[in-house]
């Protein structure tokens, strides 16, 4: 007993005593600071990615750092962080709104896997989308094609009046800062709404992708914002989804407006706009206005308006900048109690509009359908807009192509998903219940005529 006495008290001296004299060795790194504001502005390798994908980023800083860079949601809550070596860059190229920055790489992050579809600010600041492979209930479309053109960074866009020189360029590369302020807000309250649908799966593409008509597996897709540069590939896969009985949600005015084509590496837009400027053989892929009947591809068959019926708002044209309610019995303003004649406040600098026919005795459009024979076309409101020194209609209207094709709800306007529309305090929430409206009611199989 004596000796196991011993030894035990032995053992606990040894235990004491090493307690006491141990330190751990183990090196810790310390967390690297958040890049944060030393980033300035930068750009991608490309506009969307699936998750699990390599993002190669190049950003300008001010500072030299190594820091983990934060990719946060619409909403501006933080989705992860990965480390980036980051440091002050030059342009590169010439003509760099053409060519591209041609900046030096920064890292390469790969998308967490789990990562949700979604529009992504690296920083705030660099847009990406996360698309998903999997089905969804509503595919969202980012108006991509439309930012960069606006965009001016690197000294051009695709327009003269932010373009060095007075002239526009007819090609923009993606791979520069693609940042236009106006375009993105025209579709930002959209986009932080969209995640309040929590019982609806939403997947988002850009426009690119609508070039590949897997990228739309769902059963409702929703263009958001100033949707104007459309492919003749988005163009007829688009047709294709509505006639296979897919539905379609325009929150967009100024909608497939002007034919694009991408390089061939798909990291540049290109539009000429004048069919004799073009290089291109074909007069079909010419980058010229849908409207022009050379391209034999006119607008109005596909989505019912379009923006030389629409025109301009915010005119001095005894408007009303919204939408004069023309039929409240209509399924898509449930829950409104609105009557004939009432005016949800949308005051839009582009809209699109349905053809007009005449007048009714209380003063309310007729939609014309004879050229387009829909099997179904509504008017729900309309206003009042100038296109070219003559007075037009923009409109809200639903339709139905065919006893077999999916419907098509179009708003008409560039304002509906922005601070003026889903964002104002007077006509917001009639906007999301409208929008919400049309959703369910589309995904569910719902009638939205009032017929």
């Amino acid at each position: 007993m004596i000796n196991c006495a011993r030894l035990l008290l032995g053992l606990f001296l040894v235990l004491f005593f090493y307690s006491c004299e141990y330190k751990d060795t183990t090196i810790h790194p310390a967390p690297l600071p958040e890049c944060g504001d030393s980033i300035i502005t930068g750009y991608t390798n490309k506009v969307s990615y699936f998750p699990g994908e390599v993002v190669d980023v190049f950003l300008q800083s001010s500072v030299r750092l190594d820091c983990g860079l934060g990719f946060y949601d619409v909403n501006g809550q933080l989705a992860f962080r990965s480390k980036a070596s980051v440091f002050p860059q030059t342009i590169s190229s010439a003509e760099p709104w053409k060519n591209g920055f041609e900046f030096k790489s920064n890292g390469k992050i790969i998308l967490p896997t789990s990562l949700a579809s979604g529009i992504y600010l690296i920083e705030n600041k660099i847009t990406i989308v996360v698309k998903s492979m999997a089905a969804a209930d509503v595919t969202v479309v980012y108006p991509s094609n439309t930012i960069n053109a606006y965009t001016s960074s690197g000294g051009k866009s695709l327009y003269s009046f932010n373009s060095t020189g007075a002239a526009a360029s007819s090609m923009v590369s993606f791979l520069r800062p693609v940042d236009s302020p106006a375009e993105k807000e025209e579709c930002h309250e959209c986009l932080r709404w969209f995640p309040s649908l929590t019982n609806v799966k939403i997947n988002y593409i850009a426009d690119v992708d609508l070039d590949d008509f897997s990228s739309v597996q769902s059963k409702v897709i929703v263009v958001v914002g100033h949707s104007e540069y459309w492919t003749r590939k988005a163009r007829t896969n688009f047709d294709r989804f509505v006639d296979e009985g897919g539905h379609a949600l325009i929150l967009s005015g100024n909608t497939m407006w002007w034919q694009v084509r991408y390089t061939d590496t798909k990291d540049g837009l290109i539009c000429y706009r004048k069919a004799s400027a073009d290089p291109e053989p074909s007069i079909a892929l010419k980058t010229v206005r849908w409207v022009d009947p050379t391209l034999q591809y006119p607008i109005l068959p596909s989505i019912g308006e379009d923006f030389n019926h629409g025109g301009y708002g915010l005119q001095v044209d005894q408007g009303w900048d919204g939408l004069k309610i023309v039929n409240p019995s209509s399924p898509l303003l449930n829950g409104l109690a609105l009557i004939k004649g009432d005016i949800i406040n949308l005051p839009s600098k582009e809209c699109d509009g349905a053809p007009i026919k005449g007048w009714d005795v209380y003063g309310f459009p007729i939609l014309n359908n004879d050229s387009l024979q829909f099997a179904k076309f509504e008017l729900i409101g309309f206003d009042r807009g100038s296109r070219a020194g003559h007075e037009t209609f923009p409109t809200f209207t639903v339709m139905q192509k065919t006893a077999a094709s999916g419907i098509i709800v179009n708003v008409g306007s560039i304002a509906w998903c922005s601070s003026v529309g889903m964002g104002s305090p007077d006509s917001g929430e009639k906007i999301k219940t409208i929008t919400k409206n049309a959703v369910n009611q589309l995904l569910t199989g719902k009638n939205v005529f009032s017929y």
